[in-house]
């Protein structure tokens, strides 16, 4: 009797994970329609490298003409928006937990960041490097008043 359970724990298993996998599908796909709804240009088009999610929280990497970086994202009433931009700052757990998350999910989404950009290039990867701040955003993708880089002089 128990080896007829066994096929249907094989099912059920293998729909909650293909359910899983389309989820996060459906959040990458969310994440890099946000980037590039935000800042593809004709002239100069965003590239998405690797992108790393972790319940609400994701962590892209993209490069645009010279520049790259990282945005990190979170989902909020299941919409995603773009909090800040940063180089390898959002590589590192601590700085994560003091954006919020949880140390394991912090632990959780940088790992799966190094784990996406194992494929990337040497340079790429100095490229993103780089980028040597920490750019807020708002709830429309701008940047704050808070942001000294973009800040115009008095």
């Amino acid at each position: 009797m128990g080896r007829r359970y066994v096929p249907f724990a094989v099912l059920l298993t293998a729909l909650l994970l293909g359910g899983a996998k389309a989820a996060e599908a459906n959040d990458l796909a969310a994440v890099r329609e946000l980037l590039r709804s935000e800042y593809d240009k004709p002239s100069e088009p965003l590239h998405l490298d690797a992108t790393a999610i972790v319940q609400d929280s994701a962590i892209a990497d993209w490069s645009q003409g010279e520049l790259a970086g990282r945005a990190f994202l979170r989902r909020r009433d299941g919409k995603w928006s773009i909090a800040l931009c940063a180089g390898d700052a959002l590589k590192n757990v601590d700085a994560l937990s003091k954006l919020g998350l949880p140390r394991p999910q912090a632990e959780a989404l940088a790992g799966k960041l190094a784990e996406a950009e194992r494929g990337l290039s040497r340079a790429t990867l100095e490229n993103i490097a780089r980028f040597d701040r920490v750019v807020e955003m708002d709830s429309k993708g701008d940047h704050t008043p808070n942001d000294q880089h973009h800040r115009m002089p008095q």
